[in-house]
């Protein structure tokens, strides 16, 4: 008599209708709040914009406020954000050069296999 004829087989659980809320909405949260995140330490204002902390006087200049100290930290987080997205678009740049490079390879060694296949 064999010890391990049967197989294991789990039984299907029927579904939860209980959870499924069914006929009331989803609840939506506001994820605004969480957009903007605010920092501030002594005399500076941080908010998180983009994935970037830039001050918040660039902030306030931005949307209408006047003066030339948060014009210019303005300027600065303007250009820390291009300087990033030129990094960024350089590498990406590099990567499609390598992978036309591959391209160009590939098909250099399919042409030149499929010109001595025409010559035999």
């Amino acid at each position: 008599m064999p010890i391990f004829t049967k197989k294991f087989a789990p039984k299907v659980a029927p579904p939860r209708t209980a959870r499924l809320n069914i006929g009331c909405p989803p609840q939506q949260e506001e994820l605004d709040d969480f957009k903007n995140i605010r920092l501030n330490l002594l005399d500076k204002q941080l908010c998180f914009v983009d994935g970037v902390w830039m001050s918040g006087m660039a902030l306030a200049a931005a949307s209408g406020g006047s003066g030339t100290a948060p014009a210019s930290t303005a300027a600065i987080d303007d250009l820390l954000r291009m300087k990033r997205r030129i990094k960024s678009l350089e590498q990406e740049n590099n990567l499609y050069q390598v992978k036309l490079d591959v391209l160009l390879d590939l098909l250099t060694e399919n042409v030149i296999e499929l010109s001595a296949v025409k010559g035999q």
